[in-house]
């Protein structure tokens, strides 16, 4: 009996610190037409080096970011006018780094994302509390494509993405378990 009550306390104790999965999209932020920095503290996360825009009235916008199901909706990338905006010359990679907003870590599940102009390939690279956890590797066209995160990562802080120079990522949505 004290060994049925220890485990049910043990698994409450780890329910309680894991919140519902998030399933992170950029219908919430203001409809912008010129690309803006994702603000941080966004969906309890700070972004580094992502933006986001309205692609429907972004001149600019690749046919990556033409694929949401819903008109006027942001999504948000890394990459290409990100880089152009610092010193592209000095750039051989553009990244973007989320992470975790204060004591807490996430699981990073899976992200809906796509090339903004055409095809490129991007390494995503997990850290926690600073200590390299693994990568992944992805190629990516202009069409929607679900990449999943490795579940071996387990809990992380930091999750990064890299885009080669002058290529870009496009979210549409990112799914991920804050855990307290």
């Amino acid at each position: 009996m004290k060994k049925s009550l220890l485990l049910l306390t043990c698994v409450l104790a780890l329910a309680l610190g894991a919140t519902a999965q998030n399933q992170i999209n950029f219908a919430q932020l203001p409809l912008v037409s010129t690309p803006a920095p994702l603000p941080n503290g966004y969906y309890g996360f700070n972004w580094s080096d992502f933006f986001y825009v309205d692609p429907e009235r972004w001149s600019e916008a690749g046919p990556g970011y033409m694929l949401s199901p819903v008109i006027n909706r942001d999504v948000a990338f890394v990459g290409d006018t990100g880089c152009t905006w610092r010193l592209p010359a000095l750039h051989h990679t553009c990244n973007g780094t989320i992470t975790a907003n204060g004591p807490i870590s996430f699981q990073a599940v899976s992200a809906t994302v796509a090339g903004g102009f055409g095809t490129t390939s991007i390494t995503v690279l997990a850290y926690n509390n600073g200590n390299y956890v693994g990568a992944s590797f992805y190629s990516l066209g202009t069409e929607l494509q679900t990449i999943t995160f490795p579940p071996s990562w387990g809990p992380i802080t930091q999750l990064t993405f890299q885009t080669p120079a002058g290529g870009d990522l496009v979210f549409y949505d990112l799914q991920a378990y804050l855990i307290l």
